[in-house]
């Protein structure tokens, strides 16, 4: 072997082992950055050299540098995530509207029904007494304005569920942009040191992606990667499609691609917005309305059939227009005067049965059996 050939391979060594103490101090100085993949040289042996009599061999090279990063464990990790980006955000909203139920407590919906219900009780044993019919009209008031604030408290946060959609969807937009432009980047670059790092850049990109939807990712042989979030491809080497969110026909958001493609994220803060806006909260809404509505009715029935301390009858208690939580309130005539409130099945002085009909529908059995009598 000629002294040129020795020195040759001596500088291939030199070159080679070099840049791999760069790689290691690189290493080091991005211990502690977040989203850092620990990298290495794929050191390898020189192409030999083919001679008459064989090979020569050339010393050593290296086929880049490479991250140790398992993309197993990566795509279990952003599994987990939107996971439990699906839970954190269920639980953020619903803590609210929960906290506004206030139940159980005194200050809850369940505790004003009571407290109206006692109210009619107290009337049913002095149905002359006036400062018992102020009582039933200012615990009717505390229903009513209870219901109003949890109409609120839901309409509230399910404007701040379309708003966060909206917000989500747009940070999807911007992160798939970014990704397809990193992949464009790599693409370029090779199997390079800055490679290595734009792919930790990516990868801190599909991480935050996960928090909004469930991901999956898809190398290619080239560097790049596609990305699925939720059901849709988002990205593709290059390319990301934009994606859209509008008001459902049904209530709630959806999400789509440009063309009109319904996108379903599947987990993530995301899914959990849509099933919120969409199915939970409109479910809420529902119950309550019912619950405003068979209170409504149940208590105008019985107080319609009843007789005023004016001897009227046919008066309703609640606005029988009103059959909502939003909407429910007092009857003009009973906010005029605390005299329209019947509580007598006759005109006669001292009947307090419908006044004890309207305390026994605490529990309804009991009403059932007293308009029986």
């Amino acid at each position: 072997m000629s002294l040129t050939s020795l020195l040759s391979i001596a500088r291939s060594a030199l070159v080679t082992y070099q840049r791999a103490m760069t790689v290691t101090a690189h290493n080091v100085a991005n211990a502690e950055t977040p989203g850092y993949s620990r990298q290495r040289l794929a050191i390898t042996a020189a192409e030999p050299l083919r001679v008459p009599g064989g090979t020569l061999g050339r010393g050593v090279t290296d086929l880049g540098v490479e991250r140790t990063r398992d993309r197993f464990l990566d795509g279990a990790f952003r599994q987990e995530t939107s996971l439990l980006h699906t839970a954190q955000t269920l639980h953020d909203l619903l803590s609210r509207v929960e906290a506004a139920f206030a139940e159980p407590s005194e200050a809850g919906l369940a505790a004003a029904l009571d407290d109206l219900f006692t109210a009619f009780s107290d009337l049913a044993a002095d149905p002359a007494n006036t400062v018992n019919r102020g009582l039933v009209v200012q615990a009717a008031n505390r229903l009513v304005s209870r219901f109003h604030g949890l109409e609120r408290a839901v309409g509230q946060a399910a404007q701040e569920g379309g708003s966060r959609i909206a917000a989500e969807v747009a940070e999807v937009n911007r992160l798939a942009s970014e990704v397809a432009q990193l992949n464009s980047r790599i693409l370029a670059a090779g199997p390079t040191h800055d490679a290595a790092d734009l792919e930790d850049q990516r990868d801190r990109l599909l991480d935050r992606l996960a928090e909004l939807g469930a991901v999956r990712v898809t190398p290619h042989d080239d560097g790049t990667v596609g990305v699925l979030f939720g059901d849709t491809l988002l990205v593709d080497a290059g390319t990301a499609q934009r994606l859209t969110t509008q008001p459902a026909a049904g209530g709630g958001y959806t999400i789509a691609t440009v063309s009109g493609t319904v996108v379903d994220p599947q987990a993530g803060s995301l899914r959990a917005l849509l099933d919120l806006t969409g199915t939970t909260l409109p479910g809420i809404r529902a119950q309550l309305d019912a619950l405003a509505a068979g209170v409504v009715t149940e208590v105008n029935t019985l107080h319609q059939a009843g007789y005023t301390a004016t001897g009227a009858t046919g008066v309703a208690f609640f606005d029988p227009a009103g059959l909502t939580a939003g909407s429910i309130s007092l009857s003009a005539a009973v906010q005029a005067s605390a005299a329209a409130i019947a509580a007598g099945a006759t005109p006669a002085p001292g009947d307090a049965r419908v006044a004890q009909q309207l305390a026994a529908l605490a529990t309804r059995e009991a009403a059932v059996a007293l308009q029986e009598r």
